[in-house]
């Protein structure tokens, strides 16, 4: 009786090992195309962040065109009187909980780093 579990230890034993050397060749090839993809990831955290710019640099000019907003007087009322408007709508409010991430050029290479000193 004892034979039969040892046999059976040694057995589910070698299948843990089986399956071990399995993962991690998975392991070693995601590492590998992971080094290759760090360029491209790189030059996309790049194009992210010039876009961001591009944004806020339109917004920045689009709110210096729109605040010098004139303000009317209306022909038949006092002359006293000045009739404003909005040109745009209120900004929403963030919801709870909500940062945004900076640096994320910092952060992708981080995780590279991080996945080389793992995996190496």
């Amino acid at each position: 009786m004892s034979y039969l579990i040892d046999l059976l230890i040694l057995g589910l034993l070698g299948g843990t090992l089986g399956y071990a050397f399995i993962v991690d060749r998975r392991v070693r090839k995601l590492m590998i195309v992971l080094r290759e993809m760090e360029p491209m990831v790189g030059k996309f955290s790049e194009a992210v962040d010039k876009t961001e710019d591009s944004v806020s640099l339109l917004k920045q000019v689009s709110d210096r065109v729109r605040s010098p907003a004139p303000s009317f007087q209306r022909g038949g009322e006092e002359a006293g009187q000045v009739v404003s408007f909005r040109t745009s709508r209120e900004k929403a409010q963030k919801p709870a909980g909500v940062t945004k991430v900076t640096g994320k050029a910092d952060l992708v290479r981080g995780f590279f780093e991080t996945a080389g000193s793992r995996g190496a």
